[in-house]
């Protein structure tokens, strides 16, 4: 029998995204919830067995009443499509754990906070849930081999297999580590992995999923979800990542020396189809005459207005005077 599931993970309802000021970090947040109800409809049209929300469903355990809410009224539109929802490291299971609230009184809803398998749509679902921020051993190293006539097997499972602190650059290592190699080789068919925030493959029956809205702008392909196809056990999963996010995190370097520069930078802008769920980070580089500088720093000020965010790095641009600057200075009253 065929199983269909929707991947999906590191949601982290609740984020304050603190650095996007005003109303546009309001909406930011509020896009987070929205995105959920965007997996729930497609879900219901790739009429999915079950949805795997592998970790980070909350930013916190310490979610307030409101985020408990909005995080529920969106997982009631995945009904009767169960739903489960796997204790992460911002999430991480235990007496204070929040996702027990989220479920109450949602039957298709369910907390994956034991090691304990479940049948659904004859496929068995392996959870390997955090019980602590910051697991000292694998939380996959309790799952057994496949045995004769077993049927399909999926982990769900919230951790790094590689060194993503290499990788995306920070100083730290990776907790919660995960040995694919090992897991693989006991026979499942696919790995719903959680904790990198892009979609990632990294082997043929194991995927990240990642975050269904960014959340930084490093982030490497954020803003999908997985729809997993497994036709039969052994089958290798068909997987297809489909866009749910609103929001578009952009990062520009742009060498700016001149009035025609400034020109294609401002159109680089007009272009932009949404710049009120746009963040874009922007590096500058140049030389740039002090009329030049103050155009520049003009349409700055009017785009950070109208984009989501706008972070801007000028340490590389430089302001000269051109002699019509200086001509300007020297007029009576000004110096």
């Amino acid at each position: 029998m065929p199983f269909t599931c929707i991947h999906t993970a590191d949601w982290q309802l609740g984020l304050k995204l603190a650095y996007i000021p005003g109303d546009a970090g309001a909406q930011a947040r509020l896009l987070r919830y929205q995105a959920v109800q965007a997996i729930a409809a497609l879900a219901h049209a790739h009429h999915a067995d079950a949805v795997l929300v592998s970790g980070d469903v909350l930013d916190s355990n310490a979610a307030g009443p409101d985020t408990i809410q909005r995080a529920r009224e969106a997982l009631a539109l995945f009904a009767p499509i169960p739903v489960l929802l796997l204790p992460g490291n911002h999430d991480h299971g235990g007496p204070a754990c929040a996702l027990g609230r989220l479920a109450e009184d949602l039957a298709h809803v369910q907390v994956l906070d034991a090691r304990t398998p479940l049948t659904i749509a004859g496929a068995v679902i392996h959870p390997c849930p955090l019980l602590q921020r910051h697991e000292v051993d694998d939380p996959t190293a309790w799952l057994s081999a496949r045995a004769p006539g077993d049927g399909i097997r999926v982990v769900m499972a919230h951790g790094g297999v590689i060194d993503f602190a290499g990788w995306s650059g920070d100083e730290v290592e990776t907790p919660n580590l995960i040995d694919l190699l090992a897991l693989l080789a006991k026979g499942f068919d696919y790995v719903a992995l959680g904790d990198w925030h892009g979609t990632l493959r990294v082997d043929r029956r194991a995927w990240y999923s990642g975050t269904h809205e960014a959340t930084r702008f490093k982030e490497q392909d954020p803003g999908n979800v997985l729809v997993v196809r497994i036709a039969a056990p052994g089958a290798e999963p068909e997987v297809e990542t489909v866009r749910v996010a609103t929001t578009t995190w952009l990062r520009w370097t742009e060498a700016v020396h001149d009035d025609a520069a400034l020109a294609r930078l401002a159109q680089r802008f007009a272009e932009l189809p949404r710049p009120s769920t746009t963040a874009i980070e922007l590096a500058l580089e140049g030389t740039l005459t002090l009329a030049g500088r103050t155009r520049l720093d003009g349409m700055l000020q009017d785009w950070a207005q109208r984009c989501m965010l706008l972070r801007v790095d000028a340490g590389a641009l430089v302001a000269t005077p051109s002699a019509a600057d200086l001509a300007a200075l020297a007029e009576p009253g000004l110096l």
